[in-house]
């Protein structure tokens, strides 16, 4: 009876443990070319193409630095498709697409990372956004 009791514990401490969770970022959009609206500053541009960025980390970074690191990589790309900035960005969410900096915390598989040495990437931020081109020449940084 009792080891029957102890695997049942094992079997229930492993589904408590290993579940997801979520968290929100603070981030400030400003020293980055990036807007989660669907406008690039009210000034006219043209839409190069969508984009998507993730970054990853320990169970222990902020979820604020993960999420700068997503909105670097979103701005790299943009660049790299001759863009000036990165519009209508949107982070993966539990259920959809949000305008909030989110990141998803595997943090339960935590144990299982380390024992079994799978990595240590138990949180990601994920998003995308669209690179767009400004058509004024004259825009200032």
């Amino acid at each position: 009876m009792k080891i029957k009791n102890i695997i049942m514990g094992s079997i229930v401490g492993l589904f408590l443990f290993t579940g997801c969770t979520y968290k929100n970022a603070e981030l400030n959009y400003k020293q980055y070319h990036a807007y989660t609206l669907s406008e690039g500053g009210n000034l006219k541009y043209k839409e190069i193409g969508p984009i998507y960025a993730s970054a990853s980390g320990f169970a222990w970074d902020d979820c604020s630095d993960i999420a700068s690191k997503v909105l670097k990589r979103l701005e790299s790309k943009a660049k790299a498709l001759g863009g000036d900035d990165v519009i209508n960005i949107k982070w993966y969410g539990e259920h959809s697409l949000y305008t909030i900096p989110t990141c998803k915390c595997g943090c339960g598989w935590f144990a299982l990372y380390i024992i079994g040495g799978l990595g240590p990437w138990v949180q990601t931020a994920k998003a995308e956004g669209v690179a767009i081109k400004f058509l004024d020449s004259n825009k200032t940084e």
